[in-house]
């Protein structure tokens, strides 16, 4: 039964890591939320050391300085690595706060995400930071490359598809706006700062974090839709698996190409491992890139060769083994749809539930007659 269930939750991460992330955060700031009220300083340390982590070794490494380097960690460089990528602990940490200002602030839940709201947003800012500072450096100049030097873009980059190219781009650009909007409000809302607002200024300051929430969405859904169109890799051609012995090209669902080393015995396969079969399936990657330095998530699809589903061996009893969560893959524009979908559930449910709050906060303000 744990197996079963750890299985499915495993499951659910994989196929709809956006809702699963946000369902867990949400549980545990209100479980937390007294702790966390209490003790903000203790948790604003632990959450600004895989920032530390993931920060110094990369800045030491574009200054051309050697330090040390935790990504090769099994277990940490994983962390790590999630960590980096926003849409695990930082987007989440940011819908919290942006949807608990839409819900009715009598439920005892929403007044204990209410009362560390502020603490919230200034977790989010460590996350929200490490994402900022891999993407920006390795993303936005080639972006901004397509607006400015198209053609020099084209003929250098693998695409398949223009239109989601440069909705692709225009995205990573955004991020960048994003990051120059998210920066003055995650500052203001440390205390020491705030107390040497005024306070008309802060509240003014504090409402373009609705345009912030805007253009989260226009971001999200942008990079969703742009890899979509023009999945990353480009177009090359299939090329056929050669003799073993010889290097071999397994293509991808997208067009592109992976590279495997030889077939013989005791050699090393760089690609992913394959299980016994003919068949390609592919299965994207949950995990980032190795490349530890860049940070950046890779989303194209490991490949890797099913089993035949009638060689699962009978039990004593004549019984076939079952097959579970474990053995359910989703391809990688399933996941993309997935995800596009839970954009749209929680960015329009929350302007439904914002729209109606503000309607009734606005009837209870008109007099009565």
């Amino acid at each position: 039964m744990v197996k079963l269930l750890l299985d499915f939750i495993q499951f659910l991460y994989a196929t709809a890591p956006l809702l699963s992330s946000l369902a867990v955060l949400t549980l545990l700031s209100v479980w937390l939320s007294r702790s966390i009220k209490r003790h903000a300083i203790i948790y604003y340390i632990v959450m600004s050391i895989p920032f530390l982590l993931v920060a110094i070794p990369f800045v030491g490494g574009l200054l051309g300085v050697e330090t040390f380097s935790v990504n090769g960690v099994p277990f940490l460089g994983g962390i790590l690595r999630d960590y980096i990528h926003f849409g695990t602990l930082g987007f989440p940490l940011l819908l919290i706060i942006m949807y608990v200002g839409a819900l009715n602030p009598r439920n005892e839940s929403v007044k204990k995400l209410l009362s560390i709201r502020k603490e919230l947003s200034i977790l989010s800012g460590f996350p929200v930071l490490a994402h900022s500072l891999i993407r920006v450096t390795h993303n936005f100049p080639n972006a901004l490359r397509f607006f400015t030097d198209h053609e020099a873009y084209m003929s250098g980059a693998r695409v398949t598809s223009a239109l989601g190219a440069g909705i692709s781009n225009f995205s990573f650009v955004l991020g960048v706006l994003m990051l120059a909007l998210f920066l003055p409000l995650w500052i203001t809302s440390f205390d020491s700062v705030h107390r040497h607002m005024n306070g008309v200024s802060w509240k003014k300051l504090q409402r373009w974090s609705y345009v912030l929430y805007a253009m989260l969405f226009i971001h999200a859904a942008g990079i969703q839709v742009g890899g979509t169109l023009n999945p990353r890799g480009g177009g090359r051609p299939p090329v056929e698996a050669t003799a073993t012995g010889s290097p071999a090209t397994a293509v991808r669902d997208d067009g592109s190409a992976i590279q495997r080393r030889g077939g013989g015995r005791g050699q090393r396969d760089d690609a992913p491992r394959a299980i016994a079969g003919d068949t390609l399936a592919a299965i994207p990657a949950h995990s980032t890139s190795r490349d530890a330095r860049q940070g950046q998530r890779d989303d194209s699809p490991r490949v890797v060769e099913r089993a035949p589903a009638a060689t699962a061996a009978p039990s004593g009893r004549g019984r076939q083994q079952s097959i579970g969560f474990a053995d359910i893959t989703v391809d990688a524009a399933t996941k993309r749809y997935v995800h596009a979908a839970s954009l749209l559930l929680v960015f329009g449910s929350y302007l439904y539930l914002r729209l109606r709050k503000a309607k009734r906060d606005a009837a209870k303000k008109r007099p009565r007659k």
